[in-house]
This record gives C-alpha cells, sequence and structure tokens, in this order.
C-alpha cells in the first residue's frame, strides 16, 4: 500500500527546488553587480588608484615602440632632368620606444569628464633597429618645398627672385639628410638665409623658424611631440574613454562636412567594454586629423596567446571618396596646389589644413588601396594587405586593447613651382612617399593573465548560479514525476481493486 511519504518526499523536493530556482534567479543580478563593479573599478579612472596611475604613463608598464621605414629615392637626377617616375628603396627600420604620458588632469563635469594633454617621448632602441639615426637617405627636399609651397601665391617677381635665391645656395629637389635630422628637426642654414632675404627684401616672413623635421614641434623638447589637449567620458562603463574634445573643440573645423568634421571614438589606447561586434568601433586619430569607423573581421574570435579578441582593421574603403562611399565625400579636399577643386584620387587623405599648412599628403604604407595612379608613379610600391593594414584585438569584456599596429604613411606632394627650380619637368599631382610608421603594442602577459583570471571568475559566477537554477529545475521535475506516479498506482491499483469486486459477485455456474 502506497502511504502519504511519496508526497512528503515531493513536497521536500518541490520546496528545495523552488528555493534553489529563486536563490539562483537572485544570483543573476547579483553576480551581474559584482562583475559591472570589478570591471569599474578597473576600467573607471579614479585619483590615487593603481589602475588610474598605470594608466596616466601606461607605456611604461605596457611598452608602445614605433617604427619607421624610409623611401630612399635612387634617380632624383632622372626625376629633375627628364621627369621620369620616381624609384625608391624602402630603408632599414629604425625602432623608438614611445613613452605616452598624460598631463594636467582635470575631472569636469561632476568626474564625468576627464581632460588632459597628452605628449609623446621617443628614444631610440638600437638593439631592436637593423639602422642607426646617423644613417643618411635621399629625400625629398622638404623644408625648401614648405617654402615654395607656401610662396605660390606671392606675386611672380617674389617666386622668381626666390628660386634665383635658391639657385644660388645650391638646394634642389631633392637632398640627403640624416635619419634623425628628418624625422626630429635641424637647423637648415639655406632656409634661415632665404627667410632673412625675403623678410629684408619683400618684407613677407612666410615661416617662423628654420627648424624642421617631420616630427619636430617648436617648442618642445627634441623627439617629445604634443599630441593635444583631450576629454574624454568618464561617466559610464558605456561611453568610458571616448573622445568629447580635442584640443578644446567637439569638431575638428578642416573638413567639409558636419560628418566628417566630428570627433568620434577613442583615441585608440582602449575601448569601452562589452565590445559587441554588431555595433561599429570608431577611432579618432590625431595624426590624420580625423576619426575612423573601423571594420570587424570575421565573426569568430580570435586569440592573442589564449586571451579571445574580436579583431578590427581600417579598410581601403576609408580612404575612398568615391560616389560609393558617400560617407567619406566630407574628406574630399583639393590638391595642396589649389584653393579649390576636384578631390584627391582615392587612398590619399590631404592633412595641409590641419599641418600648419604643411604639404603633407597621408596615406597606407605603400599607398595600400589607393588608386593605380599612385602606386603606378612609383617604382619599388609593393602593397602588402597583412604587412601594411592597420589593426587593434580588442578584449571585448574590459574594451582594453591587447595588440595592435598602427600604420601611416606620409607623402610629399610634388608640383610645378616658380620658386622652386627644377620642377618644371614634374607631372601633376606627383606623390612621392617619404616614410611610413608603424605603432605597435602588445598586452603584457601580467595584463592578459589578470583578464584571463577575470573570465574565469565571470565563468565560476554562471556555473554556480546556473547550477542552482538547473538542480532547482530538476528537483521540481522530480517532485512532479512522483505525483504523477504515485497518482497512476493509486489509480490503477483502485481499478483493480474494482474489478476483482465486480468478479467475485459473479455466479460460479450458469
Amino acid at each position: 500500500m502506497v502511504g502519504r511519504w511519496p508526497y512528503l518526499v515531493a513536497g521536500v523536493l518541490a520546496a528545495l527546488g523552488v528555493v534553489l530556482i529563486v536563490v539562483g534567479g537572485c544570483l543573476v543580478p547579483y553576480f551581474d553587480d559584482v562583475i559591472v563593479q570589478r570591471l569599474k573599478s578597473h576600467v573607471l579612472p579614479s585619483n590615487g588608484t593603481d589602475s588610474y596611475e598605470e594608466w596616466k604613463n601606461w607605456s611604461r608598464f605596457d611598452p608602445v615602440y614605433r617604427r619607421f621605414r624610409f623611401f630612399d629615392v635612387l634617380n632624383p637626377k632622372e626625376v629633375v632632368e627628364s621627369g621620369r617616375n620616381v624609384t625608391v628603396n624602402e630603408t632599414r627600420s629604425y625602432v623608438y620606444r614611445v613613452n605616452f604620458e598624460r598631463r594636467n588632469l582635470k575631472f569636469n563635469s561632476g568626474n564625468s569628464r576627464l581632460s588632459f594633454d597628452l605628449y609623446k617621448t621617443f628614444s631610440f632602441e638600437r638593439n631592436l633597429s637593423s639602422g642607426a639615426e646617423d644613417d643618411y637617405l635621399t629625400a625629398v627636399n622638404l623644408p625648401i618645398l614648405n617654402l615654395a609651397t607656401r610662396l605660390r601665391f606671392e606675386n611672380r617677381t617674389v617666386q622668381s627672385e626666390t628660386a634665383q635665391e635658391v639657385n644660388r645656395l645650391g638646394e634642389g629637389l631633392f637632398a640627403r639628410v640624416r635619419v634623425s635630422d628628418l624625422l626630429w628637426g635641424y637647423n637648415n642654414t639655406n632656409l634661415e638665409t632665404l627667410l632673412i632675404y625675403l623678410d629684408g627684401r619683400f618684407g613677407i616672413r612666410p615661416l617662423n623658424d628654420s627648424t624642421y623635421g617631420l616630427f619636430y614641434q617648436k617648442g618642445q623638447p627634441k623627439k617629445t611631440t604634443y599630441e593635444g589637449s583631450y576629454e574624454v567620458d568618464t561617466e559610464d562603463l558605456s561611453s568610458v574613454w571616448k573622445v568629447t574634445e580635442w584640443n578644446g573643440r567637439r569638431s575638428l573645423g578642416v573638413w567639409n562636412s558636419n560628418a566628417s568634421d566630428r570627433i568620434n571614438g577613442t583615441d585608440g589606447s582602449a575601448w569601452s567594454p562589452s565590445v559587441d561586434k554588431s555595433t561599429p568601433e570608431w577611432l579618432f586619430d590625431s595624426d590624420w586629423c580625423r576619426s575612423f569607423r573601423l571594420t570587424a573581421f570575421d565573426p569568430e574570435e580570435r586569440k592573442v596567446g589564449d586571451l579571445g579578441t574580436y579583431g578590427y582593421y581600417l579598410s581601403n574603403a576609408s580612404l575612398s571618396y568615391s560616389a560609393a562611399a558617400e560617407g567619406n565625400r566630407g574628406f574630399c579636399q583639393p590638391t595642396p596646389k589649389q584653393n579649390n577643386g576636384s578631390c584627391l584620387n582615392d587612398g590619399v587623405l590631404n592633412v595641409t589644413n590641419c599641418k600648419d599648412n604643411v604639404p603633407l599628403l597621408l596615406s597606407q604604407p605603400h599607398f595600400l588601396g589607393a588608386d593605380v595612379k599612385y602606386i603606378a608613379s612609383v617604382s619599388g610600391l609593393h602593397p602588402n594587405q597583412t604587412k601594411h593594414q592597420t589593426t587593434f584585438d580588442i578584449e571585448p569584456m574590459s574594451g582594453e586593447v591587447v595588440k595592435a599596429s598602427r600604420k601611416m604613411q606620409l607623402n610629399a606632394y610634388l608640383m610645378n613651382l616658380t620658386s622652386f627650380p627644377n620642377t618644371t619637368q614634374l607631372a601633376d599631382d606627383t606623390v612621392v612617399p617619404v616614410v611610413w610608421t608603424d605603432e605597435v603594442y602588445s598586452m603584457t602577459e601580467t595584463e592578459r593573465q589578470y583578464l584571463a583570471n577575470e573570465h574565469d571568475i565571470r565563468r565560476k559566477y554562471d556555473v554556480v548560479k546556473y547550477t542552482l537554477i538547473g538542480v532547482g529545475a530538476l528537483l521540481l521535475v522530480i517532485a512532479v514525476v512522483i505525483v504523477v506516479v504515485v497518482f497512476l498506482l493509486r489509480r490503477c491499483k483502485a481499478a483493480k481493486e474494482g474489478q476483482d469486486e465486480v468478479d467475485e459477485r459473479q455466479p460460479l455456474l450458469h
């Protein structure tokens, strides 16, 4: 005979199951809040914390290196005398360690914004380089080209007499220059002579300084660059690190549309946590004077060591100005020779207005993804998607950059200039590569291990809460099964007893 004990067991199991489900359900928001709080303590800047101190000078803990590869011009005489295509040879690699320093930090608007000045200091790493800073190469004579370009709208007398002085001083379209001088600046005595002459003869001084270098900044120590004044969001995890202002502006005031001029995204040192591939990620790059919408690699998770990441890259379409790339039309700029006119061809960005009117064009290395005219006009270029593309690997939970490679090529724009002899043979829109750079970063093993441990903690939280819910649900199922089985057994027993009673009432003989 089935007694009451099955129902008691079922009741106990059901009650225990309900308790486990309730506990597991309560742990879901609790553990989620614990994870959020751990993220906030690790990601959101807070004055005085270890993470905040590390963030201020993060490259001291996680080394950043910048590699420079120059383009040595092999046929300067043929280019000047007969207008032949420039032939270049990519030089050896010159590697500098980059120290990022954020100074003058100040929290604004109730700690929802953080402003700072960003400086980069470069230290040459001879052991990592295949060349020395004293190496020489032949490059476009950028100091004199810069001066001549600024004189292109002066009257013909100014330009022709300047040309005579340039000839007298023996300056040409190309010059032999040391690597360190081309990068960090040197006092060009002939340029100084020209500036004194123009000031005395015509009362004009198109340049305030006779020192020239690709990364030279007047008033800064040598090998130190000022990257601008930043304001970033620090209010919550969904928007932390997004640049809200640069040099006191929410837009750049450089490009031809509000969308192109707007500052979007982070500076590339970190992104907001909970990165989602279905949502585009933006990068603001002050070197390029613009924001880029990054493109995600294949949806499959990538691996850097044992750490899962989402991969993003700078697509060739980012530098396209064709009708098919309407979002980029605001970046359409005429050549430095013109005040107005048609766009440059795809793949090259005119940043003259953003770089103190220095006639520089930016592109991806070796004109990767650029219009074929640029590649065809220079011999010795070999664009390679794997080698020359900008990429980021981002850990999605924290938004931290695990690995990055930011690439950029600086190009000189050559044109026929009355004030610069030996340019009459040049074709229009002659763009000559000068140097390409690769700023590389790889997270330290210690930081990767920390993030891996955070993932383990999150997995353990998930195991605990979902195990409790699963076991509770299983106990409820068992309780229901017990009740159903007991009910069926009792019903069968009652039916059998009823049949036996009927059989006993039947007569033995008919």
